[in-house]
């Protein structure tokens, strides 16, 4: 029998502690030795490159200009940490419904919508029942946990890809996709190459739009035609 009460899954309390202690931490630890490893160098006496900059930060020599850096650091090591949590899901789980929330949005997917979960690298894939990926992103649990949590409420989890076989790999000019769906994916290519990854899920999303899935394996695009149940 399916589990009927919510279950939330974040990032464990270990992994918490690292990301919202442990970074900032480790900033203002950087941030406060290098003025005295700037000094140090500096008194070598020989050739350094950067000299200028290395004379600004070895400036950094009383109270209020420590706090001051301390302070700088401590917002870096905070905007790494809260870049780590909003970039991976929260996954909310129930016997009705699966909801992932990413940073300030939020993914909800009635569990009579999902055909497929299965992990795929470092993310996340929820497939709907045309095949379409409803969901594909990093999550904060372990894909051993989510496995363990999807089919305890009675998710269809996947060792895999059901549709892997179907996947190729894209060539431009590719004779059996529409032209429309291989502009899509030149185009997406070009924003692969210039790592803007926001423009490229909203691109593999068009793609989808016009019944095709795109997977991404290391540089090179695979794609597959959508499989209608």
């Amino acid at each position: 029998m399916a589990n009927e009460r919510p279950t939330v899954l974040g990032f464990p309390v270990i992994d918490r502690l690292v990301i919202y202690l442990g970074v900032p931490a480790l900033f203002v630890l950087v941030g406060t030795a290098l003025p005295f490893v700037a000094r140090w160098m500096l008194s070598w006496g020989t050739a350094l490159p950067l000299r200028p900059a290395f004379r600004v930060v070895g400036a950094v020599d009383n109270w209020w200009k420590v706090a001051v850096n301390v302070a700088i650091w401590l917002v870096f090591g905070l905007v790494v940490a809260l870049t780590a949590k909003n970039e991976s899901a929260v996954v909310t789980l129930t016997a009705g419904e699966v909801r992932f929330g990413l940073g300030d949005k939020a993914t909800t997917v009635a569990r009579a919508d999902v055909a497929a979960v299965f992990a795929d690298g470092k993310r996340l894939v929820v497939l709907d029942q045309e095949s379409r990926q409803v969901f594909r992103e990093r999550t904060q649990a372990s894909h051993q946990v989510l496995a363990a949590a999807f089919r305890e409420h009675g998710y269809p989890w996947q060792d895999g890809d059901p549709y892997d076989a179907l996947f190729r790999p894209w060539t431009p000019g590719a004779p059996d996709l529409p032209s429309e769906v291989d502009s899509v994916l030149s185009a997406r290519e070009s924003a692969l190459k210039k790592k803007a990854a926001k423009e490229a899920g909203e691109l593999r999303d068009v793609a989808q739009k016009l019944g095709y899935v795109v997977r991404d394996q290391g540089t090179r695009q695979d794609w597959r035609p959508l499989v209608r149940s």
